[in-house]
């Protein structure tokens, strides 16, 4: 898939990555995640884009983390993303220039969590499969996303089975241009 054949109504670039909608959904990631886990290891985010995620979880530390891993394909929006982290002072974050479907998560520990907020976006499955039994898992999804549909947290995990489910629910939101629901399911796989 290449990056123009996408469609995201909040619009693919670093204006875009910050509308309200998408950084609702990743507040709401986290809080939800420190309710289940308030201390969690590695954190690798999967096609972590301008690396959102990460730049939230050091600015708002609604949740206690070691390393943080963001993995992207596209070198230019990893190259903004460091920028970004490196004025804040984000010290505990990497950048791998990496397709998900490849990882073997060595770096992963003990207490390590694998978060994708947008599988939509995620070809393929084996960045699923490669992730160690018994890791914790987040995903999010949202209805209304051209090509792969969902339309439940239940279809995240017909997809993505996990062994044991800690959250699943869904969040209304508005982007510019459609309102939309999104999902988010956590636990272990």
């Amino acid at each position: 898939m290449k990056i123009q054949d996408l469609a995201e109504s909040s619009g693919y670039s670093l204006a875009g990555s910050f509308t309200r909608d998408l950084t609702t959904s990743k507040v709401w990631l986290m809080q939800e995640l420190a309710r289940i886990a308030p201390r969690v290891g590695t954190v690798y985010s999967l096609g972590s884009w301008f690396g959102n995620l990460s730049l939230y979880m050091h600015l708002l530390p609604l949740l206690k983390h070691g390393r943080i891993i963001n993995v992207e394909r596209d070198p230019d929006m990893l190259r903004q993303s460091r920028r970004m982290l490196d004025h804040v002072g984000a010290r505990d974050v990497d950048h791998m220039l990496q397709d998900a479907n490849d990882l073997d998560y060595r770096q992963l520990d003990r207490d390590g969590v694998v978060i994708t907020t947008s599988l939509t976006d995620m070809p393929g499955r084996d960045w699923f499969r490669n992730i160690p039994a018994g890791t914790r898992v987040v995903m999010q999804a949202r209805d209304h996303d051209p090509g792969r549909q969902f339309h439940s947290t239940q279809d995240i995990l017909d997809r993505f089975p996990l062994a044991k489910v800690d959250y699943q629910g869904e969040l209304d939101l508005q982007d510019p241009e459609t309102r939309y629901k999104r999902f988010m399911v956590i636990g272990r796989k």
